[in-house]
């Protein structure tokens, strides 16, 4: 068969958005596949997926991987050729540049992206062309673009509290044994991207004399399936960036006695994926009671967002000082999130630069342009001091800055639903009314229920729930009291539902009535059909008797003077018919 490039001269996904695009939940994906053959081949099928899911990989317990699907949308671009009622058999030219365009929107409540060794949240898209030779043999060439996707966020910022850890090894052996002990504290534990880390560093007395030249800082990540065992939750740290420490102690080769250095600097933080806020340890114990009616109202669209926001791993960060290869100095720290609105941070490239986007599932495929590899980015701030060089200002605490807009971002409603239930006394009214408001940063969920009884007091309960970009839910409820009027005068809208409701109650008597009246006139019709058979049955059957004896045959038919039917003469004549007067035979 021969490779792709014996078949396939283009094969390409062109996003609108660009060759490196940025993407929001929400937001609708548009483009177009470019294919171009080097010859005449019969396509089967053109297939597009796009796909967005958080992977475990190679769990130790499991022995293989696991993951948490956000969407996974499939395509059939072009299948059978127009007029055939059967796919397949559809000849492509060659050295023609085919473009069949795409669009498919983003779902909203997809955590941003995050590439690692172990574990990953990935969005992409694949498309694939189906083609079988003439031995009916399958093959399956793809072309694979992944892409960036940054949660909306208004910011948020980690303080964290001071810490301090400490470790020591011993050097040498035998009599040259010597204790070496050291010391790193930090001021704080939670940083922006950007941000510059100082840290005060101590060294026992008893150290080589160039330790000082072997220090060096380092941040680095790991990740933890959330809800897993403890033999299986968390994965080996990974380094994100190393920096050789400098020291300002004056000839270090030659340095003796104990060494301390306050405010040293370390790193930057550099542009990475924010650390997993919220404790979801164990999330099936996270359980949503909002109102007695909450398992009835809760819609579709907010089950699948709520569980979107559900965190499947934990990425958690830590920052490392060595000394030489016998010091290690840990200290885990929180990144937060910059703002998504502020037009003073930027997007910047992932610090270890492109990530490879193989799929278990691609195996057997062949890869045109392959193997697929893309670089996210994430908010960092224009202005920030640069690794290597310390920031002109040393950042010792931060204070959230909230820019005022005049103008409120668009809102959605996603779906409205009004339930009204009335008692069958009529002397309680009850309302109650949910709307569900998403924007391009939070969802806000309001559940208004209200009661008015007879004494015309209504009383109201709002409960709103907020639920941010990043997953934070935050819930308050109002209750009040008031008179409606004195006369006991219910609202508007409890007045036209208890209308609505007599209306419909009398709707069904008056059918239930015109369902009797027919019964009952099918009744009577039956009756009287019943009726007419039976006499029918009785006169066929007496003609049949007459018929049957001759004499009656020729005997005389006639009438008497009270309507009887008589059969021969008077004196013996048979008689037929209503029996009245003194000539009916009955009664001799």
């Amino acid at each position: 068969m021969g490779t792709e490039t014996d078949i396939v001269a283009r094969f390409d996904i062109h996003l609108d958005a660009g060759e490196e695009p940025v993407f929001k939940g929400g937001e609708l994906i548009t483009g177009k596949l470019l294919i171009e053959l080097r010859k005449p081949i019969i396509i089967n099928a053109v297939k597009l997926q796009m796909k967005g899911r958080a992977a475990w990989l190679n769990d130790p317990l499991k022995k293989d991987d696991i993951e948490k699907v956000y969407f996974d949308q499939d395509f059939t671009l072009l299948e059978r050729p127009p007029g055939k009622p059967e796919p397949g058999h559809f000849k492509w030219i060659g050295d023609f540049t085919y473009s069949l365009p795409f669009e498919c929107p983003l779902p909203k409540g997809c955590p941003s992206t995050y590439e690692g060794p172990h574990a990953f949240i990935r969005y992409f898209i694949r498309a694939s062309l189906v083609q079988e030779d003439e031995f009916e043999k399958i093959h399956e060439y793809y072309v694979k673009k992944a892409f960036t996707l940054v949660s909306p966020s208004e910011g948020h910022i980690i303080t964290g509290e001071s810490a301090q850890t400490e470790d020591s090894a011993i050097l040498g052996k035998c009599c040259c044994k010597s204790k070496l002990s050291a010391e790193l504290a930090l001021p704080k534990t939670g940083y922006l991207p950007g941000e510059s880390i100082y840290g005060n560093l101590k060294i026992g007395s008893k150290h080589p004399k160039d330790i000082l030249n072997h220090m060096e800082a380092r941040l680095v990540d790991r990740v933890r399936r959330i809800g897993a065992p403890e033999i299986s939750a968390a994965s080996p740290w990974r380094t994100l960036y190393v920096r050789k420490l400098e020291s300002n102690h004056e000839s270090p080769n030659k340095a003796k006695g104990a060494f301390e250095q306050n405010g040293i600097f370390l790193l930057t933080v550099p542009p990475v994926c924010p650390s997993t806020k919220g404790d979801y340890e164990d999330p099936s114990k996270i359980e949503h009671i909002l109102s007695p009616y909450g398992k009835l109202l809760e819609s579709p669209s907010t089950a699948t967002l709520r569980f979107r926001k559900i965190p499947f791993v934990k990425i958690e960060y830590g920052i490392q000082v060595t000394l030489g290869t016998d010091i290690l100095l840990e200290i885990p720290i929180e990144i937060g999130e910059l703002s998504t609105r502020d037009k003073n941070n930027t997007l910047e490239s992932f610090v270890t630069g492109p990530q490879p986007v193989e799929e278990a599932d691609e195996k057997g495929k062949i890869a045109v342009n392959g193997p697929f590899v893309y670089t996210p980015v994430y908010p960092y701030p224009q202005n920030a001091g640069t690794n290597g060089k310390a920031a002109g200002v040393t950042v010792i605490s931060t204070e959230p800055s909230i820019q005022h807009s005049h103008q409120d971002p668009e809102k959605t409603i996603v779906t409205t639903t009004r339930t009204i239930v009335t008692h069958s006394d009529g002397h309680e009214s009850k309302t109650m009314e949910e709307t569900v408001v998403e924007t391009e940063g939070e969802v806000v969920r309001t559940v208004l229920e209200s009661t008015v009884d007879d004494d015309g007091i209504k009383s109201e309960r709002k409960e709103t729930t907020t639920i941010d970009a990043s997953g934070d839910e935050k819930t308050q409820v109002e209750t009040s009291k008031t008179r409606v009027a004195e006369s006991s005068e219910v609202p508007e809208i409890i007045k036209e539902a208890r209308e609505r409701i007599e209306e419909l109650v009398e709707h069904q008597l008056y059918k239930r009535r015109r369902c009797h009246l027919r019964n009952y006139q099918l009744l009577q019709m039956n009756f009287s059909i019943f009726i007419l058979l039976i006499a029918i049955v009785f006169l066929t059957g007496q003609a049949a008797i007459f018929s049957s004896y001759p004499a009656y045959q020729n005997s005389n038919w006639h009438y008497d003077n009270y309507g009887n039917l008589m059969i021969g003469n008077r004196d013996n004549g048979f008689y037929m018919g209503p029996c009245f007067g003194p000539e009916c035979p009955w009664g001799k």
